[in-house]
């Protein structure tokens, strides 16, 4: 067992090549806005409010650090009554402040010396030190002699105190959102201060401390203050930290962020607080290599709502109201926790650790021998959501580096959440069983050598964490079993307007074969090139393993070399199923890249889903690619639900656009409509990027295509996209629109006639496009043939 912070916090960071700061991620108003509307549809899709025992995932699983964390928060939730009762007495006569603290736990003191400060002050700091003396007379195992408190100290800490008091007597009604800040921030500082006074004294060392951060401009790009981040709040080694610290003047390093604390007065309310809550703490989670779920608050004045973002689901507390003994009860017993716990709890990977001898991550797969250890730089690709599959990669070795010397990374490491079945003898869709499968049958087929990613190790991710008892478990990391089964039966018994969470699984898939993403290509031959390998290799494992891979997209395609040695790899078979499994084959799930989908994928057909689904795909990546240009393609592709990167800018509306949505339905109507005839497609194709050089060859060869799926066939049934006999109404030059009234039993659907004929059909596709490979590779060395001749 782990029972350090090597998974988190400044003891890896501060060996971190790339120390990214807070304020990394959004830079521009319109990026701003933008994602707050994905933030704003997240709330709606994910939120899960009033779920009780949500604070108790914190809480240590060892039972010993339970103990002591327990204690020590119910010790300082003592002190904070006592200091408020105090603080309650200043307007009432000094005798009846001092009857009151008499009769407390702590209040065995005698009026002292009064240090240039009020008696009020004083009263209270002697306060402090009496409880710092009384934590020190509960540890008497200790072997070591008891330190004398500073009384500095104690000063410091009712400092901190009387500044968070102002918390509690929040005005809701008057008050500013900025005052909050400050009182909020040294409420953590008092809570960590009273922690640190007390952890030599205790048998079990607190593993961090929480302090905040509060960025010296809270105005995001656009001045709007609703765009500003609010509090950081910062994993702090117990050593780096004395209770007279300063505040944290500096922002902090990104991978240094436990949770975002959200602030904001009643007259914005929670509602307000937290679609910048989600908004940021999704920067914060992708730009954390080694974060499986991720922490927050949303504060309302004196209220706060403890939320818990898992892989599908973002989990809301019951509203704690500082205002009130219970309230304040339960935060601090949520700090006390954090600073005990194990790394795990607070959502860091235990298999993923920071090597700072080595300087690079160390990174844990399952093999059937034993676990594999991978070395890796970082990351090469950050999840863009904060819910889904979340998908990261790394590039890695397998053969562990020396200190101070670059090492080679061949090895494509997916560490990802996608759904699953709950046992892995049910889980058709797991993606290590294809690419093994793929690796054992195609490892000696000639002329796929860097065209196929080659199964290494991984499959679903183990973490250990102890039991109740003594001991430890290991079991699968699961979006159900980093919840308590009290939660679990919580989200199975939610209200009709809301569906239970989906099992993901975390998974972790290890390959030999890298490569760059289609955006590196340098021109549109090479782009030829590329695909129609990778489409080689899906032919090839179509055929001899009867794997569908189900999510042919931009993401999804790997290159390696350049010009006319250049080669393609297809990637990311986390949607594949076997076409033997004829149930998963007739009763697929919707899924793939929206813009990418098939018709039939679109409509959830009740025709088998076939191989070219695939190939009908691909025809649309290259005009995705076409109109877009695939340097910009990717992450236009990755847009959620359409959204625009510029939401003032005004840009000229493509056809294209309605492959984006909003609907399956409106989506595959557009595609049977572009499909439909070659003057529809060629208006479409018009729009490619007339700036990309030989784009033409690009047009010409996508036309092709869809002649051959749609068009070239003798069986006037397998001909068309739209269904026949078309009822249809002519609107404009030559825009059709689908009648959408029940179909007449007669109506037959090319796709699902061509369905029939898909091996045939396919093998055409193939053609089609090696031809034009070949013909591009033969261009590109000619290129190269003039190159050195110039150069000689």
């Amino acid at each position: 067992m782990q029972n350090d912070d090597t998974n988190a916090g400044k003891g890896d960071s501060k060996a971190t090549e790339h120390k990214e700061t807070a304020n990394s991620g959004y830079n521009t108003a319109e990026s701003l806005s933008a994602h707050k509307q994905v933030a704003i549809r997240s709330i709606n899709n994910y939120l899960l409010p009033n779920i009780n025992g949500l604070l108790d995932l914190a809480i240590p699983d060892e039972e010993k650090t339970k103990e002591i964390a327990g204690k020590l928060a119910a010790d300082i939730s003592t002190l904070i009554e006592n200091l408020l009762s105090v603080s309650d007495s200043s307007n009432s006569s000094r005798s009846q402040g001092m009857a009151r603290c008499r009769g407390s736990s702590y209040g065995n003191f005698k009026p002292g010396k009064q240090r240039g400060s009020s008696p009020d002050s004083n009263e209270a700091a002697e306060l402090v030190s009496n409880w710092i003396s009384e934590q020190q007379q509960f540890s008497s195992a200790k072997s070591k002699p008891v330190k004398v408190p500073s009384w500095n100290n104690a000063v410091v800490l009712n400092k901190r105190f009387d500044e968070f008091k102002k918390w509690v007597n929040f005005d809701n009604d008057t008050s500013k959102e900025d005052d909050l800040y400050g009182p909020i921030s040294q409420f953590f500082y008092f809570v960590a201060g009273c922690i640190k006074s007390s952890h030599e004294l205790q048998s079990v060392r607190p593993k961090r401390l929480i302090l905040p951060f509060s960025h010296p401009c809270r105005k995001g790009a656009n001045g709007d203050g609703n765009s500003r981040s609010g509090l950081f709040l910062n994993l702090t080694p117990v050593d780096d930290f004395t209770i007279s610290t300063k505040d944290e003047n500096k922002l902090p390093i990104l991978s240094d962020i436990l949770a975002l604390a959200e602030v904001t007065s009643s007259k914005h309310g929670i509602c307000n607080a937290l679609p910048q809550l989600f908004q940021y703490t999704s920067v914060i989670y992708a730009g954390q290599h080694n974060r499986r779920f991720i922490w927050g608050l949303a504060v309302e004045g004196t209220q706060v709502q403890v939320v818990f973002f898992g892989p599908n689901y973002a989990l809301a507390s019951p509203t704690i109201n500082i205002d009130q003994k219970e309230g304040r009860m339960q935060l601090v017993k949520l700090l006390a926790s954090w600073s005990f716990c194990a790394s795990h709890q607070l959502g860091y990977d235990p298999t993923i650790t920071y090597n700072n001898e080595l300087k690079c991550y160390e990174i844990r797969a399952d093999h059937e021998v034993a676990p594999i250890t991978y070395y890796s730089r970082g990351s090469v690709i950050e999840p863009e959501r904060l819910f889904g599959r979340r998908t990261r990669c790394f590039l890695a070795s397998a053969t562990k580096p020396t200190a101070g010397v670059e090492f080679e990374q061949d090895i494509f490491i997916k560490d990802a959440w996608p759904e699953a079945a709950g046992h892995i003898d049910d889980d058709y869709r797991d993606e290590s069983r294809y690419l093994k499968t793929i690796a054992k049958i195609l490892d000696e087929v000639h002329g796929l050598d860097g065209k196929c990613p080659k199964y290494q190790s991984g499959g679903r991710v183990d973490i250990k964490r102890w039991v109740s008892g003594g001991g430890s478990e290991t079991i699968e990391d699961t979006s159900r079993s980093i919840l308590t089964s009290y939660i679990c039966k919580q989200l199975n018994n939610l209200p009709e307007n809301k569906k239970a969470p989906s099992l993901r699984v975390h998974k972790r898939i290890c390959v030999k074969g890298i490569g760059m993403p289609l955006k590196f290509v340098d021109n549109v031959f090479e782009l030829i090139c590329v695909v129609a390998d990778a489409m080689e290799c899906h032919w090839e494992i179509y055929q001899r393993c009867g794997i569908f891979h189900r999510d042919i997209s931009t993401n999804n395609f790997l290159f390696s070399g350049s010009g006319s040695s250049i080669k393609g790899m297809l990637i990311d078979f986390d949607h594949s199923i076997s076409k033997d499994d004829k149930d998963a084959v007739r009763n697929f799930k919707q899924s793939g890249t929206f813009p990418f989908m098939s018709v039939n994928n679109l409509e959830g057909s009740v025709t088998d889903y076939s191989v070219l689904d695939d190939w009908e795909s691909f025809i649309y990546v290259l005009c995705w690619i076409g109109v877009y240009g695939w340097r910009k393609v990717v992450d236009i592709a990755n847009r959620p639900n359409g959204l625009k990167d510029n939401q003032h800018a005004q840009p000229t509306m493509k056809l294209i656009s309605r492959w984006e949505g909003p609907t399956f339905s409106e989506c595959a109507r557009s595609k049977r409509i572009d499909l439909y005839s070659e003057d529809l497609f060629f208006r479409m194709t018009e729009e490619f990027d007339k700036e990309t050089p030989s784009i033409r060859t690009l047009k010409r060869l996508v036309c092709k295509l869809r002649r051959t799926l749609i068009d070239e066939h003798q069986d006037e049934k397998i001909q068309g996209s739209l269904k026949k006999p078309l009822r249809s109404e002519r609107i404009g030059d030559s825009v059709y629109v689908v009648n959408d009234h029940e179909p007449d039993p007669e109506l037959f659907d090319p796709f699902e006639e061509r369905a029939k004929e898909a091996d045939e059909i396919a093998k055409r596709l193939l053609k089609t496009l090696q031809e034009a490979a070949s013909q591009a590779r033969t261009y590109l060395k000619h290129q190269e043939q003039n190159s050195d001749n110039t150069n000689v």
